[in-house]
């Protein structure tokens, strides 16, 4: 009866065995989803990580990442010390769309902040982006290109995906002629993008203001832009009167906001 009484007790023991072992393998799992939800964030400026207070962040080392060609992009001799940080919008309805197309174009950009304010990398900041359509700009200057598709056609597209609707950007003026209605960012990609100033900011000492006329952010090329003179955030709208981007998005404002 002994005997007995201890081969029930060892067999009982096996079957338990796959329950303690799944109950360990899942608690092991959440350990390790934490402590990634936990890791410090970093972006790459000239071979050095800089950290960024920002939760979500994929730079082109990560397994996930997405990397520019080489033919897309100059890789200088020497380090580089950009002074802009010029900001663009891609017009397509995501970063991995944006980023497919940029390669086909043997075009290329330094960030990407897509739909739901993942900061994407594509390559170390030192090295020359084609973005800007602007051979000084592009040497003195970072880009990011964030993901919106402008029209507002595609406005269901965003909700059946479940990012919700766009903000609308209405009597928006650029170039002097007033555009019509058209969409605008996710608060969350904003927010990202200040994120990612501060960061610029602590790297290469880019100054957190925009062109300005007066006391009203610009709504046109600045010569002083153009010739990659100024120092500090811009939109597209102010290297060229050919690009509108980032008609709407008032600089001057989100860049006081950042702390």
């Amino acid at each position: 009866m002994k005997w007995y009484k201890m081969i029930c007790q060892f067999f009982a023991g096996l079957k338990q065995t796959p329950s303690n072992l799944r109950e360990t393998m899942t608690e092991k799992k959440a350990a390790e989803i934490s402590l990634k939800k936990s890791e410090v964030k970093f972006i790459i400026c000239n071979g050095e990580k800089v950290i960024i207070n920002w939760p979500n962040v994929i730079t082109f080392h990560d397994e996930d990442g997405l990397v520019m060609p080489r033919n897309c992009y100059r890789k200088p001799r020497k380090p580089r010390n950009p002074t802009m940080f010029v900001v663009h919008w891609d017009v397509c309805l995501s970063t991995k769309s944006c980023f497919d197309i940029l390669k086909k174009q043997e075009l290329s950009v330094h960030f990407c902040i897509d739909n739901d304010g993942t900061i994407y990398q594509l390559m170390d900041c030192n090295n020359v982006a084609w973005h800007a359509g602007n051979k000084k700009v592009n040497n003195n200057s970072v880009g990011v290109e964030i993901s919106n598709a402008y029209y507002s056609k595609y406005q269901d597209i965003y909700r059946s995906q479940g990012f919700g609707p766009r903000p609308w950007c209405r009597n928006v003026e650029v170039h002097g002629k007033t555009l019509e209605p058209f969409l605008g960012f996710y608060s969350v990609q904003v927010e990202a993008f200040k994120a990612l100033s501060e960061t610029l900011h602590r790297a290469y000492d880019i100054p957190l203001v925009a062109p300005m006329d007066g006391e009203k952010l610009s709504t046109t090329v600045v010569p002083e832009v153009q010739q990659a003179k100024f120092k500090g955030v811009l939109n597209h709208y102010h290297i060229t009167t050919r690009k509108i981007d980032c008609a709407g998005l008032k600089l001057d404002k989100v860049l006081k906001e950042i702390a």
